[in-house]
């Protein structure tokens, strides 16, 4: 349902990972990017089309503006917008990121953005009959009601679109697992913290019996709470047994997180961790 025009638009955050050869996508940027004529942006509102004049000067910056223009005789309220780009704003505080390693030739490229209201989905739709030579993965959370979502785009036609978990979407994008990883470790048991060189872990079912050995399995599940991922925990929580813990979280550690702390446990920085 469409917010309410006057009441308070949801914040958004979204995530979208652009695939493809290296030429195809350098030209994504420049249909996307504000760097290429930052004066025809003047003229829109802070806060409804665009955020700062900051990110107006960033080279990197995102702006629907770009390939879905508003001319200032447009009316410039949050329907108009929805219905132009499907957000209520153009992309607020946007980054750039170097995406994922992709084979020879190719190449990827994460932006991360804020948009009120809604994701911009038709602005999606246009990027992607755009430049049908790029694969478009746009994941999108909106933390108020704890809800996350995905679209992906490949040769210009969209893929795929469901819901997803919020709670591995938190743990993908907000949590540090630098951090995480470092405290499972410390709870492995390992002789002077150290990963032996002979029956080191090397799957999440090695690493989740080696817990639960060690006492730890119920322990290690609720860390994940404690770095944000599935609410808040206090002191009342801490004599709960794994029969205790939601089971959503038990599945994402066993899934997700295990999975990926083992990759990082056999890296060269989790093995020269201590």
């Amino acid at each position: 349902m469409m917010p309410a025009v006057g009441r308070a638009a949801s914040r958004i955050e979204n995530r979208l990972v652009v695939t493809g050869q290296e030429a195809a996508v350098e030209a994504f940027k420049t249909e996307c990017c504000s760097a290429a004529s930052p004066a025809s942006l003047s003229f829109l509102p802070r806060g409804v089309a665009w955020d700062n004049s900051t990110q107006q000067q960033d080279p990197a910056a995102l702006t629907f503006q770009r390939m879905l223009p508003v001319a200032p005789s447009e009316s410039l309220g949050p329907a108009a917008m929805m219905a132009r780009w499907g957000s209520a704003t153009d992309a607020q505080a946007s980054q750039l990121l170097a995406g994922p390693p992709r084979a020879h030739g190719r190449t990827s490229i994460v932006y991360e953005f804020l948009t009120e209201g809604r994701a911009p989905l038709a602005w999606l739709e246009e990027a992607a009959a755009a430049q049908p030579a790029l694969r478009l993965g746009l994941k999108w959370a909106e933390p108020d009601a704890k809800a996350a979502f995905e679209a992906v785009y490949q040769q210009g036609r969209l893929i795929n679109r469901t819901q997803v978990s919020f709670n591995a979407w938190v743990f993908e994008n907000k949590v540090d697992k630098r951090d995480l990883f470092s405290e499972i470790k410390g709870l492995l048991a390992f002789p002077d913290g150290r990963v032996p060189k002979k029956r080191r872990p090397k799957t999440a079912l090695d690493v989740e019996k080696r817990l639960r050995k060690a006492g730890a399995y119920t322990q290690a599940v609720m860390l994940l709470a404690y770095h944000g991922v599935g609410g808040a925990v206090g002191a009342e929580h801490a004599a709960w047994g794994l029969e205790d813990v939601p089971r959503g979280s038990v599945r994402l550690f066993q899934k997700v997180v295990l999975p990926d702390f083992v990759a990082w446990l056999n890296s060269e920085e989790g093995l020269a961790l201590a």
